[in-house]
């Protein structure tokens, strides 16, 4: 018999990476004025996602809050969360996101993702 020893969620990449307007609520707890930030969707999980935008935040250095609304269906979603880390790629930078989804939230999102799956604009990697 095969158990499925798998720890992590699985990790989905858009066949097509989608753009989003991110908003950094705060740094090290201090408000930051709300500007929209034009982001792209790479990867997504159920517990984080990869997204790559122009600004150099150093997550490293900084307790940095995000807060985005994905419009990767009819209905849109937005998600909060945690910047993890970033590095430089291709003149951009690439961030970790660990999301914070509220519990009365928390089945939308892996339901969102099969449905995308099934309509092959994402693959498991």
């Amino acid at each position: 018999m095969n158990a499925n020893r798998r720890t992590e969620p699985f990790r989905y990449t858009l066949i097509e990476p989608a753009t989003l307007d991110l908003h950094i609520l705060t740094i090290n707890g201090i408000p930051v004025p709300p500007k929209p930030v034009s982001a792209i969707l790479l990867e997504i999980s159920r517990s984080g996602c990869r997204l790559s935008f122009p600004l150099n935040v150093n997550p490293e250095s900084n307790h940095v809050r995000v807060g985005m609304e994905m419009l990767l269906t009819e209905e849109p979603m937005y998600i909060e969360g945690t910047l993890k880390w970033n590095k430089e790629h291709e003149g951009s930078y690439q961030y970790g996101i660990q999301l914070d989804i509220p519990e009365a939230e928390r089945d939308r999102l892996p339901s969102m993702l099969r449905r995308l799956a099934g309509e092959g604009k994402i693959v498991v990697r």
